[in-house]
Formats: structure tokens, C-alpha cells, sequence
């Protein structure tokens, strides 16, 4: 039986516009732009190609447009899958529309405490927290544009992502490659609704920290939050292998023993707001930041969020199946 292709008419408002990439189909190469696209109820993942992909690049389609798209074709994946996806293409017909709606107002939301917001990394950027539930939750395919949006979370300079923050967000079931347990696929943050207290700061990390290392890792999590003593933290160049297209001048790494004792060294440091911190320190002090900042560690209560990276780099015997990096640093004053 010959194949039917499926059609749809979506009309919602535009959340957000993910970076154009290039697509190889057959021997042409193709722009393709994605769009969230949101009524009050859900969300469809828009794949604009060709002169549609340029009417975003070109600035015609913004995020929040109305947009009525008739004629969207509904791949075979997503007929079989969660159906989130659907294609626009040339026969697809796009108007921007005058109406009113509230995008995901009756769809359920996550309330996430964040614990790591890392510095971007090839214009991506790594966030984790703990939801209402309890659950660790990394949202994937967040973007700097989506971690610092203008006018999101009143007082927090603008942005929907701030450690020991509870930013409202939308996820879904992350169907990408290299699953782990606590990935979700990104919908959209509605900001920050509020900065923790310090005392509830105080609370949560309590709350929530990992008896050791091995307790997060070898118990099925890739993200977990630990209380260690600082052994050493120190910088070193890039190098241009570990630095290209990236940006990045130095890495921050740490060694550090656990609640179980063990050891652990030369763990890479993604933290954004530590690393401002240590530039900060860096210019105050030229010669002696170093042991200022592992002087203030110690003579605090510290924690890390420490995480996975993806696990199929086809490099065998790694303890944890993959390299583990600290993304989050959290300091607090000792009672």
C-alpha cells in the first residue's frame, strides 16, 4: 500500500526559534530552521525548510507571532512516535494571525529548583535541577537565548535560569540520542518565579545532598549533589584542541574528597557563575587568587552538582561509562 501522506493545520503562538542548521537530503543541502509552536493546551516542534527556514532567518517570523499553518506535513516518525514534529515545506502555507492566546496556559508545568546553569558550550548550555517531585530533571537543547531572555524572571536580571531559583518550565519526554535518566526535551520557560531564601537555600542543598560520588553514579543517576573538602582548585589553559570554537581561555578544575573519603582529581568545572566569580577574585588579586578562592571554599559550607556526560564516546574502561564534570557550585555561609 502506497504511503498517505498526513497533513495538519496548526495555529498557536511562537515560543521559540531554534538555531538554522543545514540538513543533507539526497545530493542538496537544506536550510532548516525549528519553531515552538504553542495553543493553551500544547506544544508542535516546526521544521521550517527551505524559503520557509529563510522567512525566520530573514526576521518575517518572530517569537511571539500568532502564526495560522495550514498544509504541515506530519512526518513518518512522528506518526509512530509522540507526534510533536511535523514538517513545513513548500506546499505549507504560514499567515501571521491577530489573536489571543496563552501558549501551554492549561498544559501541566514543572516548577524546577536549579542547581547548575554551565557555560555555553557551542551555543548550547547545560541546566539542571530538582522539580516538585524530587526528581533530578536536564532539560535538553536549551540555548543562551533561552537562558538569558529579556524581561523573564523579575529581579533576576532578566533571566529564566538562576541557581537557587524556581524557574517555571515545560518539558517532554527527550527522544534525541544518548538518553539518560534525567533528560527532558525543552519546551519553554515562563522565567523565574522566585530566588530561594537563605535559609531555604540552606534547606534544599541539605536536603537534597548525595551521601558520595559513588552513591549518585552507581545507583543509575548522571546528576547528583555532593558536600566535599576541597583539596585544591586551580586553572589551566584551554589548549587548542579543548578550546576550539569554543571561546574559552581557561578551564577551572577542582580535587576534592568526599563524604566516603575517597579522592577525586582534576575535575573539570562548568559552572558559569563560579567562573565569574574566580575572573572577579582573578582581577582583585593577580598573584594570590588562587588561595583566596580555596580559602573561602574551606572556610564555607561547599557543594557541587556533579553530572555525566554522554556515555558512546567509544572509550572503554571509564569507571562511571563516561566523564564526570562538576556543574554546579554552591557556597554557603557555615553555622
Amino acid at each position: 500500500m502506497a504511503n498517505i501522506t498526513r497533513t495538519i493545520t496548526i495555529t498557536g503562538k511562537v515560543l521559540r526559534i531554534l538555531p538554522p542548521k543545514e540538513v543533507e537530503v539526497g545530493d542538496e543541502t537544506k536550510k532548516v530552521v525549528d519553531l515552538i509552536i504553542a495553543d493553551e493546551f500544547d506544544y508542535k516542534r516546526v521544521s521550517c525548510w527551505d524559503e520557509k527556514a529563510e522567512l525566520v532567518i530573514h526576521g518575517d517570523i518572530k517569537a511571539g507571532d500568532v502564526l495560522r499553518i495550514e498544509n504541515a506535513r506530519i512526518p513518518d516518525a512522528a506518526r509512530a512516535g509522540s507526534g510533536k514534529r511535523v514538517n513545513a515545506g513548500k506546499y505549507t502555507r504560514i499567515t501571521g494571525i491577530s489573536a489571543n492566546i496563552a501558549p501551554l496556559n492549561r498544559a501541566p508545568a514543572q516548577r524546577l529548583t536549579v542547581l547548575a546553569v554551565a557555560r555555553p558550550e557551542h551555543g548550547r548550555v547545560c541546566i539542571a535541577g530538582i522539580g516538585g517531585n524530587g526528581e533530578w530533571i536536564r532539560p535538553q537543547g536549551v540555548y543562551e537565548h533561552d537562558v538569558f531572555c529579556a524581561g523573564a524572571g523579575a529581579g533576576t536580571g532578566g533571566a529564566n535560569f538562576k541557581n537557587l531559583c524556581i524557574s517555571k518550565i515545560y518539558v517532554d519526554a527527550w527522544r534525541g540520542r544518548r538518553p539518560r535518566k534525567e533528560d527532558r526535551f525543552f519546551v519553554y520557560a515562563d522565567g523565574v518565579e522566585r530566588e530561594l531564601s537563605e535559609g531555604e537555600k540552606r534547606d534544599f542543598l541539605e536536603r537534597n545532598v548525595d551521601g558520595s560520588v559513588d552513591e549518585v553514579f552507581k545507583r543509575g543517576r548522571s546528576l547528583g549533589l555532593i558536600k566535599p573538602r576541597i583539596l585544591h582548585v586551580y586553572e589551566e589553559p584551554a589548549g587548542k584542541k579543548a578550546g576550539k570554537g569554543k571561546g574559552y581561555e581557561q578551564y577551572i578544575r577542582f580535587n576534592f574528597k568526599d563524604s566516603s573519603g575517597r579522592t577525586y582529581r582534576r575535575w573539570s568545572c562548568r559552572c558559569d557563575e563560579f567562573y565569574k566569580t574566580w575572573n572577579e577574585l582573578k582581577k582583585k588579586h593577580r598573584w594570590t587568587y588562587g588561595l583566596r578562592m580555596l580559602r573561602y571554599l574551606r572556610k564555607n559550607d561547599t557543594y557541587l552538582a556533579v553530572g555525566l556526560t554522554y556515555t558512546d564516546y567509544g572509550i572503554g574502561r571509564l569507571e562511571y561509562g563516561a566523564y564526570p564534570m562538576i556543574v554546579g557550585v554552591h557556597i554557603m555561609p557555615q553555622m
